[in-house]
């Protein structure tokens, strides 16, 4: 009765899969990013008006001064390190996908192939790392 439509070509297929990973990759990137700037914001917007509030007694105004601006440093790094973490997932993300469709269109590999992680360096210890991690989640 109706004809049969025309099968599309492979590539057409593994770069349409390719697109729809990469705009996925994005939106998670962006997700994630605006996710950690809102916290962050609101942290230090907190810092800033307990700073304004604390205003009082000078000995009593410094120590409380020095805490909040190392909970502010505290943030800033958890925020870069958090930035590092999203960028290098979205990368992975990316490689994947090419990858993915590269295999498809040339028919190498096997599908469910795990596929590399990037392995970088960390700037500070895991236990360091660990503990910053945990000073931030109690709200020091």
């Amino acid at each position: 009765m109706w004809p049969a439509p025309d099968t599309l070509p492979r590539s057409t297929l593994c770069f349409a899969e390719l697109l729809g990973g990469l705009f996925l990759a994005n939106v998670d990137a962006a997700q994630r990013l605006q996710f950690l700037m809102c916290r962050l914001s609101v942290g230090t917007t907190e810092s800033c008006l307990r700073t304004h509030i604390l205003q009082g007694d000078d000995v009593v105004y410094a120590a409380d001064r020095a805490e909040l601006e190392h909970h502010v440093h505290l943030l800033t790094e958890a925020g870069a390190e958090g930035c590092v973490t999203i960028v290098r997932h979205y990368i992975e993300e990316v490689t994947a996908a090419h990858i993915r469709c590269l295999q498809a269109v040339f028919e190498t590999g096997t599908p469910g192939a795990p596929q590399p992680k990037l392995a970088l360096p960390s700037a500070t210890p895991p236990d360091i790392q660990a503990s910053r991690r945990e000073k931030i989640s109690a709200g020091e």
